[in-house]
């Protein structure tokens, strides 16, 4: 059966995807502790250095954990999968995970050193976040029982910790991009958006019988109007459509509608238009670009560029000593007679429902 309070942990962290390759070197530490699951499925020490990431060391334990998460995550769609089969050419599932299980590695050194040069650090809000869930979960399970859901991942609260403060280390960059941050750059932010096309337009569409003897009427107020955003929030309430406000969008190459909306100016509105020949009509004003909407693309890129040209090494001698079949195989065996003696004790399992 498959571990869910894992699975509810990780999505609390980040999706994954697959690595191009990395460089392999030695001259890491290879560590002393002896304890927890992933130890004993693994035989790497948990205060190892598996990986450096520009730099900056992730452990054996942080590694194996995202290994075990992706072990878990990919047999729940294969079935009585062989780590040595093939996925791709010269790529076998074992090698595909343990690549997932460095991207995802590396996000997360990323995101630290990145925070760490910008000097973001945790805010009190964060702290106060981060032991709210601990709270919440220790309320759920105990005391007792939180640490036992922690040894059935096989990693120490730290590093559990650890990987949940990097989430709001993301989430303070992301919001230091935005306007008013202190990494933001408008300039650089527009000159992003016009790179890939972004316009941010308001829309009224009207369909069924007069439709566009509807939509020119509301074309000429609209023309007329002084304050054109509460014009269209006056018209959709009229028309019984949601007033969404202007929407970002990006242009798409060959559309009849992207085409229309990105040969408007400034401020300057479509005729009455039916892109598609449906009945469906169209009338749009471009406006100014919604700033924190495209800081955010803005953001992710720059995000993606440093993810990129990140600088993975790993430490030879252990990462290819993992026999990822004879890791998991061994990982799951643990963890089933973990699970038992919890159950024979009366603790909470990861299984248990709740």
């Amino acid at each position: 059966m498959k571990n869910n309070w894992v699975r509810l942990i990780a999505g609390v962290l980040v999706s994954v995807a697959l690595v191009g390759a990395i460089s392999l070197t030695g001259g890491m530490k290879k560590g002393s502790r002896t304890d927890g699951l992933l130890y004993e499925a693994s035989g790497l020490h948990p205060d190892g250095q598996l990986l450096l990431v520009n730099g900056e060391a992730v452990t054996c334990e942080e590694y194996l954990y995202w290994l075990a998460y992706d072990c878990e995550y990919l047999s729940t769609y294969v079935q009585d999968i062989d780590w040595s089969a093939e996925l791709t050419s010269g790529i076998t599932y074992g090698d595909y995970v343990k690549l997932e299980a460095v991207n995802a590695a590396k996000r997360f050194a990323v995101t630290r050193a990145w925070a760490e040069q910008a000097g973001i650090a945790l805010t009190d809000g964060d702290m106060a976040a981060l032991a709210l869930q601990r709270q919440k979960l220790v309320s759920l399970y105990g005391e007792e029982g939180y640490q036992q859901q922690l040894a059935l991942m096989g990693i120490s609260e730290e590093t559990f910790d650890g990987m949940l403060a990097a989430q709001y280390l993301n989430s303070s960059l992301q919001t230091a991009y935005g306007p008013g941050g202190s990494l933001y750059d408008e300039d650089a932010v527009r000159a992003y958006a016009q790179e890939q096309g972004y316009a941010s337009v308001y829309v009224l569409t009207l369909t069924g019988e007069n439709a566009e003897t509807m939509a020119a009427d509301l074309l000429e107020r609209w023309q007329k109007a002084e304050d054109k955003a509460a014009e269209y929030a006056a018209m959709c309430e009229e028309l019984q459509q949601e007033a969404v406000g202007a929407v970002t969008l990006t242009a798409a190459e060959g559309d009849p509608l992207s085409d229309a909306i990105m040969a408007l100016e400034l401020e300057e509105l479509t005729d009455v238009i039916d892109p598609y020949g449906d009945g469906s009509c169209y009338v749009i004003l471009r406006t100014d670009l919604d700033l924190p909407v495209a800081a955010d693309a803005y953001f992710q890129q720059v995000q993606s560029d440093r993810l990129a040209n990140a600088s993975v090494v790993s430490n030879a001698k252990l990462y290819s000593s993992l026999d990822v079949g004879a890791f998991y195989d061994r990982m799951t065996e643990l963890r089933a007679e973990m699970q038992a003696a919890m159950a024979e004790a009366g603790g909470h399992t990861a299984d248990d429902g709740h």
